[in-house]
């Protein structure tokens, strides 16, 4: 992977606040810098950020960090656990 690859904007998740909030906070907690787009329009009036109002927030990490945050994210949606396994 090259450096622009490693530095580019990656969005790891598109839902809703709460979920969102979660998986932020799982992920943080690792030591990944997360951005979260439309924290507070998506809570507030999704159906303006999102066609439909669904997925309206976003989570967005660095490239480098992408083939950590999937992994973890393979095992919060399996079983709930924030660890790899």
């Amino acid at each position: 992977m090259t450096q622009q690859e490693q530095s580019r904007p990656i969005v790891i998740f598109s839902g809703d606040f709460h979920r969102a909030a979660v998986i932020k906070n799982m992920l943080e907690n690792h030591g990944i810098y997360v951005f979260m787009q439309n924290e507070h329009m998506g809570s507030i009036a999704p159906f303006q950020v999102a066609s439909g109002g669904f997925n309206p927030v976003k989570l967005i990490i660095s490239g480098h960090d992408e083939e950590e945050a999937k992994k973890l994210l393979e095992n919060f949606d399996r079983d709930g656990t924030e660890g790899i396994e």
